[in-house]
């Protein structure tokens, strides 16, 4: 018979375990919910047309603790007054306590078979056995298989603690990666875990490690060297060898004489045998130095059997589980927990886009909550995500100074940038700087730094022909932004070995407010003599690293556009461009004001931006030429007449003309409306020109707007609106519903 431990099981994860059990049971759906502290309810279904039956799932460790709270819970029931009352409980209940249940809630439980210990759901269990097959880790901590385990032979380690494995149990969330891991390991027989710092590798490794000694592996070997593995090889036993980080803890480290050897044949060894296991770990980008350094690992297809952690893996459902399950686990008190439930601030975590386990494990190991106030928590954990900083850091100090280096260049150059690009930013930045800095370009070593930083720092993916590279994680560029603002020397170093002229601006700012606001590098005016000679020379060198088409990513690099460049530029440094005053008016070719392949918005934007003074022509031309050659856009409109007025231009250009086009143009956007969704809106914006426009007679327009009003009506027939966005949405509710009632249970139990 069955003997779960149904502890091992966080509060929400045993409600959706017996909503399971008990549907098999009963054959009918059963509703969750998430407020349960309030109404008395964790599960609720109806029976008999008119009857309701409501479950309350209470994961408690003894009788005395269960006793008490049900007490509590007594006048609610009566409140509900259902007309059937369930139980399900993780402690094991003897006669006579349940007879005192009974008692307790006569006559809401009808029978004794409503009341469910821990016997009792393992007697269900057994009967529904595909309910088993959903619940891995009750399994894996039942008292027999982690018996199995503690009792198996174990070197070089310390034997396994109960404590230990349970807590890791517990903890642990499946995903994608465990099964791929198990799959890859029962083909090969051996498997190499990797994936950038705090994703989960060795957490990963121990759940493999446990799920094989409890399948009947009888001796457990954890490699400290490469030596270990001849030295403790027994064919005579079922062995499973872990070598974790094998390459190097956090950076590649030249190992013994016949590392690579001895590794590749113990490798040839474990495939061969029928009863051995080798489980490796290591970070991508290690593994990527070690295969630039030992020729016969970068040729032994190793790769075969690589398992790699991928954040994509961490579904928005898996990346709830795993916060929730640490903050189950690390007894926080109950006002910061209530303060953190909050305006439901577990999503924001949840959906950041630096989620990592490792922060996770940092906020808990750290104790914050105690050196805070309860209404500071939710912002604390989240300013741990902000900036992931300790999780990057470490790894990039060893880094060589070469890849280091290239890194921070591609920092600077934006999110996607061509690969032939970046190797050309590097290869310049070394010549540039080399007395400076002491680096000299090479083709191999090139090649080795972009095998380290691959699938760790940076992927690199193929578009049209050519290699776009972009950061393995957001967290990566907002680290390079905190490294070169610790680090003035350093971020001096990359301006004046720049290649492209977005790398003067894509990351830095001489304006500290809009700096910190933005999350860029901040440079003062000591740094303007830099600035000036690499802007001067890049500029003359026509030289670019953005790609044409921002949206998609398409791998064709743009043209050397003087209105986007001087927009970004002064936008981002409008001290300098005060200091060195018609510095950039004096390089600009002001004809791109007209040219309609320049996207509007930032001819529009830098005509405000542009000091008039060093412009040989006057800016009421430019915007005339604009008015009569192009179709503007409402939001176009507003922004021209926002400029026409701070630059006082009004009497040279709002004339008749003007305003007829303004009418054309509105009435031409409205013909193109399909629902009445952009009828709001276009009416709020003409509201934004009406008060920019006094003079204007807009009541030319109106018309036109009440016609397409009912056009749009009378086209509203059977329009499909449960489209595929629709069906996402509803997915999307639903999924976030769940996370809701899971993060519920930490405030009720």
């Amino acid at each position: 018979m069955l003997d779960y431990d149904f502890k091992i099981l966080q509060p929400s994860e045993f409600e959706c375990f017996s909503r399971d059990l008990l549907q098999a049971r009963e054959d009918i759906f059963i509703e969750s919910f998430a407020d349960g502290r309030d109404k008395g309810i964790d599960l609720r279904f109806a029976y008999n047309k008119d009857k309701t039956c409501i479950v309350q799932c209470k994961r408690y460790k003894e009788w005395k603790e269960l006793k008490g709270k049900l007490k509590e819970e007594v006048e609610k029931v009566k409140r509900l007054s259902p007309q059937r009352y369930i139980l399900t409980t993780s402690v094991d209940l003897t006669v006579k306590q349940k007879d005192e249940v009974l008692a307790m809630f006569n006559p809401f439980i009808l029978s004794g078979v409503d009341v469910l210990g821990k016997k009792d759901l393992n007697n269900l269990l057994e009967q529904n056995p595909e309910i088993e097959k959903n619940y891995h880790k009750l399994w894996l901590a039942s008292t027999n298989v982690l018996n199995t385990i503690i009792n198996r032979a174990t070197q070089n380690w310390s034997s396994f603690e109960l404590e230990k494995i349970e807590k890791d149990i517990r903890l642990y969330v499946e995903n994608e990666s465990l099964n791929k891991a198990l799959d890859v390991l029962k083909e090969n027989h051996y498997v190499v875990i990797s994936g950038i710092p705090g994703i989960g590798k060795t957490t990963l490794a121990r759940m493999l490690v446990y799920t094989m000694l409890a399948g009947g592996y009888e001796e457990f070997v954890y490699v400290d060297d490469i030596d270990t593995t001849a030295k403790m090889f027994n064919k005579e036993k079922r062995q499973i060898f872990f070598f974790d980080d094998f390459l190097g803890a956090n950076s590649f480290v030249q190992q013994s004489v016949g590392f690579e050897n001895k590794l590749i044949t113990f490798i040839d060894k474990v495939r061969n045998s029928k009863h051995m296991l080798f489980i490796l770990s290591t970070r991508e980008y290690v593994l990527s130095e070690a295969k630039a350094h030992y020729e016969k690992l970068s040729m032994s297809n190793i790769d075969i059997a690589k398992c790699t952690i991928e954040l994509e893996y961490y579904t928005k459902t898996i990346r709830a589980k795993i916060l929730y399950n640490h903050l189950a686990d690390a007894n926080i008190p109950p006002k910061y927990i209530n303060v953190f439930l909050y305006k439901r601030g577990y999503m924001t975590i949840i959906n950041h886009q630096n989620f990592n386990p490792r922060v996770i494990e940092s906020i808990i190991k750290e104790q914050i909550w105690e050196t805070i106030d309860p209404n500071d928590f939710a912002n604390k954990v989240k300013e741990f995500f902000d900036n992931p900083i300790s999780v990057w850091l470490f790894a990039f100090e060893k880094l060589d100074v070469e890849t280091r280096y290239a890194l921070l260049v591609l920092g600077t150059m934006g999110n996607h940038v061509r690969l032939d690009d970046f190797q050309e930013g590097y290869r310049l930045f070394c010549t540039l700087t080399s007395q400076e800095v002491g680096l000299k370009y090479d083709d191999v070593k090139w090649r080795q730094s972009l095998k380290v930083l691959m699938n760790c720092f940076l992927k690199i993916d193929n578009r049209n022909g050519s290699k776009l590279v972009t950061m393995y994680n957001p967290s990566i560029a907002d680290f390079i932004v905190f490294y070169l603002n610790q680090n003035t020397t350093t971020a001096l170093q990359i301006i004046r070995g720049a290649c492209f002229i977005e790398q003067l601006y894509k990351v830095f700012s001489d304006n500290r407010f809009f700096a910190v606001r933005k999350s860029l590098v901040y440079l003062d005016e000591d740094s303007f003599p830099v600035i000036e000679t690499a802007f001067k020379r890049i500029w003359n060198e026509r030289r670019t690293c953005q790609l044409k088409d921002r949206i998609f990513y398409d791998a064709e690099r743009d043209d050397f556009v003087e209105t986007r460049i001087l927009y970004d530029f002064k936008t981002n440094c409008p001290f300098f461009c005060k200091r060195y005053n018609g510095f950039a008016e004096k390089l600009y070719n002001a004809d791109e004001l007209t040219w309609q392949t320049v996207k509007l918005k930032h001819r529009i934007g830098l005509m405000n931006l542009l000091d008039w003074n060093y412009m040989f022509r006057g800016v009421e031309g430019y915007i005339l030429t604009i008015i009569e050659n192009e179709t503007l856009d409402t939001d176009e409109w507003i922004e021209l007449v926002k400029t026409i007025k701070e630059l006082n231009v009004e009497d040279e250009v709002l004339d008749d003309s003007f305003y007829n086009k303004l009418d054309d143009g509105l009435k031409s956007e409205i013909s193109g409306f399909s629902d009445q969704s952009e009828c709001d809106e276009w009416l709020k914006k003409v509201e934004s020109i009406k008060e920019l426009l006094p003079n204007w007679e807009w009541y030319n327009i109106y018309s036109e707007i009440d016609d397409a009003e009912k056009r749009i009506k009378e086209e509203e027939d059977e329009a499909d609106y449960y489209d595929n966005y629709e069906q996402w949405r509803l997915q999307s509710e639903k999924e976030d519903a769940q996370i809701d009632e899971m993060f519920g249970a930490l405030r009720w139990n």
